[in-house]
C-alpha cells in the first residue's frame, strides 16, 4: 500500500465541502492488484474508498464520505477488455473515459450514451451513480459488472462471465442493480450497453420566457406520454432563480429571464420528422415555442453555440460546455477555479402546476441565502424527471461557500416537502438521503446484505447509507 498517512484533501473540491483526512492513496493497475489490496486492508483493518477518475464535481470530487480511508484510485485500470460490435456491448474498466470509449466506437454501428460532463470522466463511475446521458439514464447502460468483495473474492453479474465475456441476461437472479449506488464491492469492470448509431439525429433547441417553464414541462410530458416515436433525452434546462439582492453568480451566457428546451430526436429520417411534428404540436400553446428549431446535429458548425451539444448527441464527448460554464481552460482546473458549484439531484414532477409551486418555494430559499441556482429537467421516462439543480458561488467571497451549502440543505428539505425524493447524493448527504427515503424493512435488508458481504465495513463506509 502506497501513500503517506492521514493526507488532507482540502483544495481539490469545487464544491467547498469540509475537508476529509485520508490514510493514503493507492492506484492498482489490474484486478489482481485490487484483490491483493483488499486482502491487505482486511488484515490491517483499513477502510477503502474507490474512485474512478475522481471527477464527481459538485458532489465531493475525489473525496471520501468519511475520514481515514485509503483512497483507491482506479483511473489506471483503463482497458477496454472486449467490444461486441454484433450485439452492441463493451466490457470496460473503471478508468476508461468517455473520450477513450467514444474513440474506439468511431466508424462503428454503435455509439456511446455521452454525458454533458468532461470527456475524461469515467463511464463506469457515472453509470454506477445513476448519471444521465444524452440519450437515456446511464443506469440503463449497466448490463453486468465484475466486483471484488471485501474478502478479496471476485463476482460477476448480469451475464458477464469470469473470463470477461458478456453473454446477455442469463437464467437466475441478477444482482447487477444491487451494486448501483451501493458499497458491496469494488467494481473493476462493467458490461456497457451501447447505442445503435441512427440514420438521423435532429437536435431540438429553443429558448423561452421564464414564465412559460411550467407550461413547457407539462407540454413535453404530454408529448412523451402520448408516445414519442424517436429516441433521445429531452431537457428543460438553464432555468435560473436569482436572489433579489446580494452578490451571486451564474455561468457566463445564462439569461435569468429565459430557459432552454434541448435534446436529440434520433432514428430514421421519417421517424425524426414525425417526432418533430408531434413535439411542435405539443408545444403549440407555450408562448415562444414557435421559434424552436430542430437542426441536423451533423451539420452544426463549430462556431455555433450549439456545437458542443451537437457533438454529444452524436456520441462524441467534449469539454467545451464545462469550460464555458465554469470559466476554465482545462478540466484539471475545475477543483481550484474561482467558481464553485454544488449539485442537488431530485426527482421532479412532470406537471405544470406542481412545477410552478416548487419553483416558488425554491425562490424563497434563494432569496434567504443570497445565492443563485439553476434547474434542469431530464425527461428520462414517462413518470418523473431526473432533476439537476446546480448552486453556484464565488469560492473566494466571504460567506459565499457557507450560503451555498445552506441553500443546498434547505433546498433538500423543501424538495422532500414537495414530494421530490433525491435520486443521487453528494458526500455530505448520501447516508441521510438513503435513510430518509427508504423504509425500515428495506434498510434492514440493505444492512443484512452489507453485513454478509462486508462484515467489517471496509468498503466505502458511509456511501449511500452503509
Amino acid at each position: 500500500m502506497q501513500g503517506s498517512p492521514r493526507l488532507e484533501l482540502r483544495s481539490r473540491d469545487v464544491g467547498g465541502h469540509q475537508p476529509r483526512t485520508v490514510a493514503g492513496v493507492d492506484a492498482p493497475r489490474g484486478l489482481d492488484e485490487v484483490r491483493a489490496l483488499v486482502r491487505q486492508a482486511m488484515a490491517a483493518g483499513l477502510r477503502l474508498y474507490p474512485i474512478s477518475t475522481g471527477r464527481n464535481w459538485g458532489m465531493g470530487s475525489a473525496m471520501p464520505v468519511t475520514d481515514d480511508n485509503l483512497v483507491v484510485d482506479l483511473s489506471g485500470m483503463n482497458r477496454v477488455r472486449s467490444l461486441d460490435l454484433d450485439d452492441g456491448f463493451a466490457v470496460i474498466e473503471p478508468g476508461v473515459t468517455q473520450r477513450q470509449l467514444a474513440a474506439v466506437l468511431r466508424d462503428t454501428p454503435w455509439m456511446l450514451n455521452v454525458t454533458a460532463s468532461c470527456a475524461d470522466t469515467s463511464v463506469v463511475g457515472n453509470a454506477l451513480d445513476r448519471g444521465d446521458g444524452c440519450i437515456r439514464s446511464r443506469v440503463h447502460d449497466v448490463a453486468g459488472i465484475e466486483a471484488v468483495l471485501a474478502d478479496g473474492s471476485v463476482v460477476t453479474t448480469g451475464g458477464l462471465d469470469p473470463a470477461g465475456r458478456y453473454h446477455g441476461r442469463v437464467a437466475g437472479p441478477d444482482l447487477t442493480p444491487a451494486f448501483i449506488q451501493h458499497n458491496l464491492g469494488i467494481v473493476t469492470a462493467m458490461a456497457v450497453s451501447l447505442v445503435p448509431r441512427p440514420q438521423t439525429i435532429g437536435l431540438v433547441h429553443g429558448r423561452m420566457g421564464r414564465d412559460q417553464v411550467g407550461a413547457a414541462v407539462g407540454a413535453i410530458t404530454g408529448f412523451l406520454r402520448r408516445g414519442n416515436p424517436a429516441d433521445g433525452l429531452l431537457r428543460v434546462r438553464e432555468l435560473s432563480l436569482t436572489p433579489a439582492g446580494g452578490d451571486w453568480m451564474l455561468p457566463a451566457g445564462v439569461d435569468p429571464g429565459l430557459f432552454t428546451v434541448l435534446g436529440p430526436l434520433m432514428g430514421s429520417d421519417a421517424t425524426v420528422e414525425l417526432a418533430e411534428e408531434l413535439l411542435r404540436k405539443a408545444l403549440i400553446e407555450v408562448e415562444g415555442a414557435e421559434a424552436l428549431r430542430v437542426v441536423d446535429a451533423a451539420e452544426v458548425s463549430p462556431d455555433d453555440p450549439l456545437y458542443p451539444r451537437a457533438l454529444m448527441a452524436q456520441g462524441i464527448p467534449t469539454c467545451r460546455g464545462v469550460h464555458n460554464a465554469l470559466g476554465v481552460t482545462s478540466c484539471d482546473l475545475i477543483d481550484e477555479g474561482e467558481m464553485g458549484f454544488l449539485a442537488l439531484l431530485p426527482l421532479l414532477p412532470m406537471h405544470a402546476r406542481r412545477t410552478e409551486h416548487l419553483l416558488a418555494a425554491l425562490r424563497t430559499a434563494v432569496d434567504a441565502h443570497s445565492t443563485a441556482l439553476m434547474v434542469e429537467w431530464n425527461f428520462v421516462g414517462k413518470h418523473l424527471a431526473n432533476g439537476v439543480i446546480q448552486i453556484f458561488f464565488e469560492r473566494g467571497a466571504p460567506g459565499a461557500p457557507y450560503r451555498a451549502h445552506q441553500l443546498r440543505n434547505d433546498g433538500n428539505c423543501l424538495l422532500r416537502g414537495h414530494g421530490c425524493a433525491i435520486y443521487r447524493s453528494d458526500i455530505d448527504h448520501a447516508a441521510a438521503d438513503v435513510w430518509s427515503e427508504t423504509s425500515t424493512a428495506s434498510l434492514g435488508m440493505l444492512h443484512r446484505l452489507k453485513t454478509a458481504l462486508d462484515p467489517d465495513g471496509l468498503l466505502s463506509p458511509g456511501r449511500y447509507g452503509a
